[in-house]
């Protein structure tokens, strides 16, 4: 039996197939191009088109982690983290998915941040757990999920997969009450 080209076994599987403008979006155009370009025997702008598609989806995968980010509490404001350099610190975490969102209120302030899909974070859940046990570290409980305590700031492993980790000026108890309006549940499936 004679293998299935990869283009359009991607488009089939994802049933994108060549719809419609109704249907057309920038990742489905990207593909259809990609495909288009492989019809005509152009294999590097195929891969272009594909590789271009993937970081779409990329994007549409961190804009479906950050919705895990809550509001700001009362009295407090939030606003998008910096996306500046996400890229090569994913790269240097083996690939990934990550968010963050500052929250601020007077003086002080913290980061949120998610990390997830990467293959580092799957061995940080005993490392988190470890520091935890080190002299001058502690450890917190939010939603059954253990965060360890260091230099002020928490840092937790959900579900095996997604690190959480909030840093800043703000007090352990603030940081801790807005992880807690994640919905943490939710996030171990992402």
């Amino acid at each position: 039996m004679r293998p299935l080209p990869v283009l359009p076994t991607l488009a089939l599987a994802l049933g994108i197939g060549l719809a419609g403008p109704a249907a057309a979006d920038e990742f489905t155009d990207v593909l259809e191009s990609a495909l288009e370009a492989y019809r005509d025997g152009d294999v590097v702008g195929a891969r272009a088109d594909v590789e271009y598609a993937t970081k779409l989806l990329d994007a549409r995968k961190a804009e479906t982690l950050a919705a895990f980010l809550p509001a700001a509490p009362a009295g407090w404001t939030r606003e998008e983290a910096e996306a500046d350099g996400a890229g090569i610190a994913m790269a240097m975490f083996g690939g990934g998915t990550a968010a963050a969102a500052t929250y601020r209120r007077a003086e002080e302030q913290f980061t949120l941040t998610l990390v997830a899909n990467s293959p580092m974070v799957s061995g940080m859940g005993a490392m988190v757990s470890s520091l935890a046990a080190v002299a001058g570290s502690g450890s917190r409980r939010i939603q059954r999920t253990e965060f360890a305590v260091s230099d002020g700031d928490l840092q937790g492993v959900v579900g095996g997969k997604v690190l959480v980790s909030a840093d800043g000026t703000a007090s352990l108890d603030d940081m801790a009450a807005v992880i807690d309006l994640m919905d943490l549940r939710a996030l171990a499936e992402f």
